[in-house]
C-alpha cells in the first residue's frame, strides 16, 4: 500500500506539469511566437521581387540580376501598390552592390561600398527603405552597380514589401537553423577548451583538445556571419565581411594539429605543409591586396586552394594513419571521428563545387559546409565522450591495481599474494568465485586455487583432472584470438561447447570472465571469475586482461619459491629434510601431545669408504642408508643432521609398534651390508621437552657406536655386515 506522503507527492508533481502545460499553449497560441513561425507564409504574399522592368529586357526577378550581367550596372523600375500604410516598406538584401533608390525622380536612399581588407566588397548588407501613403502609385526606380573594379558582380539578394516586424521574422526563421547551430559549434569549441584547461591531461590525445575548441570557435563564427544574422542584428556588415573571407585559412591549421595529436602514426611534415599552407594562403591574400590593389573576390582560386589543401593533408594523414594501425594490428579509436571527417570532406567539397558552378553570392552559400561542420563536431563529441570513457577506465583500472598491490604487499609468500589476488578480484568484482586452474601436464586441469564469496559452496575439490580434449580446449583456441573468454549467459553457451556448459552449469554459473596464465608464450593454465554482474562485464575483461600476465608472473615466482624452499629445506644428495627443516619441523609442526619417537642414526665406516673407494662410492653409501630410513620411516619424517648423521621423527601409537619399526630399519640396512649406529626414544604419551628426548636418543646412538668400535674395528677399513 502507497504511503499518504508518496501520494500527495504524485498529486503534486501533477498540478505542476498541468500548469506546465497551459502556460506553454498560452504562450505559443496566444503570444506572438505563431508570428514567427508563420512568418515566412505570412511574408510570401508581400515577396517583392516579381515583375521588375528592366530596359530592354522586360519584366525581371531580382534575385536573378547581377550587375556584371549587363555589363557592371543596371536599372529597374516597379509600380508601387495603388493602396499602402504608412509602415510599409521594402526591404531587401544586396551583395558587393552600390545602388540609389528613387520614388519618381526624387532619390529617397542610397548606398555606398567602403573598402576593407577583402577589397571593395561589402558581402551582404541589409536595407531598409521606408515608404507610405503620400508613395503610392508612384514609380520606384533602382540604379545598381558592381562595388568592384571589373564590373564582375553585385546582386540584389531577396525583397520583400511590408511592415518591419514579418520581415525581421522571416528573414530571422530563414536562417534560424543555421544560426543556432553556429551558436552550438561556437559552445563546443568555448566548452573543449573549458574542459582541456580544466581536466587532468594524462591522455595524449586530449591534451590536444585546445585546438579542436579552437578550430570550433573560428569555423562557428564565420558560419554565423555566412547566416547573415550578424549583420541584421548590428549592422557590421565589414567585419562579418573579413571573417567570412579570413576565419577558414586560420581554422585549417588547428584542425590538422588536433588530427596529428590523435593518430598513432605521428608525421610531423603534416603539420609543417598545414602551417606553411596558412601562411602562403594569408600572406599572398594581403600582399595581393594591399601591394596590388586586387580584390578577394578575384582571387577566389587563392581561397579554394587553401581550403582544398588543408582538407587534404586531413585526408592523408587520416589514411596513413589507418594503414599504420592495420598493418600494426591495433585499433586506431577513431571510428567517430573518421565517420565526421568524411561527412566533413565530401560536404566540403560539394559546397565549393557548388559555389564554383553556380557562382551564387545569396545568403547561406555555405550551407553545405556548414552542415558538414556540425556533424563533424557532433561526432567528435561522441568521440571524446568515448575517449573520456576509456580514459576514467583506465584511471579506475590503474587504482584497480594499485590498490591490489597495497593489498597484498604485506606478504612475502608467493602462495599468500595469490589468495590474496583471488579474494580481491572476487569481493572487488562482487563475483562468486574467484580461481586458478593449472595445467598438470599430463592432459588434465585443476583448480588449484579459489575464493569464494559469502554463502557460496567452494569447488575447488570437485574440480580436478578436467580434460583438456573437448573441454579446456575450446578456451584456449577463444584465447588465442580474443585474450579472454565472456560468457554473458551460460544457456547460450551451451551452442559453443556442451562439454564446459555440462562443467558449468552444476556450479550455478550464469556469467562467466576468464583469461589466460601465459609463461614465456606458453599457457600454463587459466583464471576467471564467476557471476559478475552483466552490467560490469566488460570492465571485468579488461581487468581480466590486465592480471594476466600479473598473475602469471606470481605462479612462476610461486614455483621458484618452491624450488628454493627445497633446496634450503631439503638435503641435495639424499632428498630428504636438513638440518634447518628439523628446527623448522619442531618449532612450527611437532605435536608433543600424542606419543612421538625419535631416532639419531650414524653410518660407520664413511670415511673408510671415502679414502678407499672414493667420495662417489660414499655418496652412495649416504643414499643408500637414507633411503632405507625413508623406505621405512617415510620420505616427511627423515631429516639429514650433517655428513654421516640422520634424524627421524615419527608419530607410532605404540613403543611396540616404534622398536618393530627401528628393528625393520636394522634388518634392511644389514641386508644391504651396511654398519650404521641408532639410538632412540619414545614418549608415550608425548613429551613438550622433546630436547631430552633427542639428547636421549644421540646418547645411545653414540654408546652403540662406542661398541662398534671397542674391538678395535677400523672404521677406515670395514664395510662389511652390521648387527
Amino acid at each position: 500500500m502507497r504511503s499518504k506522503s508518496s501520494v500527495l507527492i504524485r498529486a503534486i508533481l501533477i498540478i505542476y506539469f498541468l500548469i506546465l502545460a497551459v502556460f506553454i499553449l498560452h504562450v505559443f497560441f496566444s503570444a506572438d511566437v505563431q508570428g514567427f513561425m508563420l512568418a515566412d507564409k505570412e511574408a510570401s504574399g508581400r515577396d517583392y521581387t516579381a515583375d521588375w522592368t528592366m530596359d530592354p529586357e522586360g519584366y525581371v526577378d531580382t534575385d536573378e540580376i547581377s550587375a556584371g550581367k549587363f555589363g557592371g550596372s543596371f536599372v529597374i523600375s516597379k509600380t508601387l501598390p495603388d493602396t499602402m500604410l504608412e509602415t510599409d516598406s521594402i526591404y531587401f538584401s544586396t551583395s558587393n552592390l552600390r545602388f540609389k533608390v528613387y520614388v519618381d525622380d526624387a532619390l529617397i536612399y542610397s548606398f555606398d561600398t567602403k573598402e576593407n581588407i577583402t577589397g571593395n566588397g561589402d558581402g551582404i548588407s541589409y536595407h531598409m527603405i521606408g515608404l507610405g501613403t503620400k508613395d503610392e502609385g508612384r514609380t520606384l526606380r533602382i540604379e545598381g552597380e558592381s562595388a568592384f573594379a571589373d564590373k564582375k558582380g553585385g546582386r540584389i539578394n531577396e525583397m520583400q514589401y511590408g511592415s518591419e516586424e514579418l520581415y525581421r521574422y522571416s528573414t530571422m526563421r530563414r536562417n534560424i537553423i543555421g544560426y543556432y547551430l553556429s551558436i552550438l559549434m561556437i559552445l563546443f569549441g568555448v566548452v573543449i577548451i573549458a574542459f582541456y584547461f580544466g581536466m587532468f591531461r594524462k591522455n595524449k590525445r586530449l591534451r590536444a583538445l585546445w585546438a579542436l575548441g579552437l578550430s570550433a570557435i573560428l569555423f562557428g563564427f564565420w558560419s554565423l556571419c555566412d547566416t547573415g544574422i550578424p549583420q541584421l542584428l548590428t549592422g557590421m556588415t565589414y567585419a562579418a565581411r573579413e571573417m567570412v573571407y579570413g576565419v577558414l585559412h586560420l581554422a585549417g591549421f588547428p584542425i590538422v594539429c588536433f588530427v596529428y595529436s590523435v593518430t598513432k602514426h605521428r608525421r610531423k611534415v603534416f603539420l609543417y605543409l598545414s602551417m606553411l599552407t596558412t601562411v602562403l594562403c594569408c600572406g599572398w591574400l594581403l600582399i595581393a591586396r594591399s601591394v596590388f590593389g586586387m580584390d578577394m573576390h578575384n582571387m577566389l582560386y587563392v581561397i579554394y586552394f587553401s581550403y582544398a589543401t588543408q582538407l587534404t593533408w586531413l585526408v592523408v594523414m587520416i589514411a596513413s594513419n589507418e594503414l599504420y594501425c592495420r598493418k600494426k594490428a591495433v585499433s586506431s579509436h577513431l571510428s567517430y571521428f573518421y565517420a565526421g571527417v568524411g561527412i566533413f570532406v565530401a560536404a566540403s567539397f560539394v559546397d565549393m563545387g557548388r559555389y564554383i558552378i553556380f557562382k551564387k553570392g545569396s545568403i547561406g552559400h555555405g550551407s553545405w559546409f556548414r552542415f558538414g561542420l556540425v556533424v563533424f563536431f557532433l561526432f567528435m563529441g561522441f568521440q571524446i565522450f568515448d575517449w573520456w570513457s576509456r580514459e576514467r577506465s583506465s584511471l579506475e583500472r590503474d587504482r584497480f591495481v594499485n590498490h591490489l598491490l597495497q593489498y597484498i604487499m604485506g606478504s612475502m609468500d608467493p602462495e599468500e599474494k595469490i589468495n590474496k589476488v583471488l579474494e580481491y578480484l572476487c569481493e572487488e568484482l562482487h563475483a562468486d568465485r574467484a580461481y586458478i586452474f593449472e595445467d598438470m601436464k599430463d592432459g588434465t586441469f585443476d583448480n588449484t586455487y579459489e575464493y569464494c564469496a559469502l554463502g557460496v559452496t567452494p569447488e575447488i575439490d570437485n574440480l580436478k583432472g578436467l580434460p583438456y580434449d573437448g573441454v579446456i580446449d575450446v578456451w584456449y583456441e577463444e584465447y588465442k584470438k580474443g585474450g579472454h573468454v565472456l560468457i554473458y549467459d551460460l544457456e547460450k553457451y551451451r551452442d559453443v561447447s556442451e562439454n564446459m556448459y555440462n562443467v558449468l552449469k552444476p556450479q550455478e554459473i550464469q556469467t562467466l570472465v576468464t583469461g589466460p596464465l601465459v609463461l614465456e608464450g606458453e599457457y600454463i593454465g587459466f583464471f576467471g571469475v564467476d557471476n559478475p554482474p552483466a552490467e560490469m562485464m566488460e570492465e571485468v575483461s579488461e581487468i581480466i586482461s590486465l592480471l594476466m600476465f600479473f598473475l602469471s608472473e606470481l605462479v612462476a615466482m610461486r614455483d621458484y619459491h618452491r624450488r628454493l624452499m627445497e633446496y634450503s629445506y631439503h638435503d641435495a644428495l639424499t632428498k630428504v629434510g636438513n638440518r634447518r627443516a628439523i628446527k623448522k619441523f619442531e618449532q612450527d609442526s611437532l605435536d608433543t601431545s600424542r606419543p612421538y619417537g625419535f631416532v639419531m642414526c650414524d653410518i660407520n665406516g664413511l670415511k673408510s669408504v671415502n679414502d678407499s673407494e672414493g667420495h662417489e662410492a660414499g655418496d652412495e653409501l649416504i643414499k643408500s642408508v637414507s633411503s632405507s630410513l625413508t623406505e621405512v620411516f617415510g620420505r616427511k619424517n627423515v631429516y639429514r643432521m650433517g655428513g654421516d648423521e640422520f634424524a627421524v621423527y615419527v608419530y607410532d601409537d605404540s613403543r611396540q609398534e616404534f622398536e618393530d619399526s627401528i628393528e625393520r630399519f636394522r634388518a634392511i640396512v644389514k641386508e644391504k651390508g651396511h654398519y650404521v649406529a641408532l639410538g632412540y626414544s619414545y614418549a608415550d604419551d608425548g613429551d613438550p621437552n622433546y630436547r631430552s628426548r633427542k639428547i636421549e636418543a644421540d646418547n645411545r646412538m653414540y654408546d652403540e657406536k662406542r661398541e662398534f668400535y671397542r674391538d678395535d674395528k677400523d672404521r677406515r677399513k670395514t664395510h662389511g655386515s652390521q648387527v
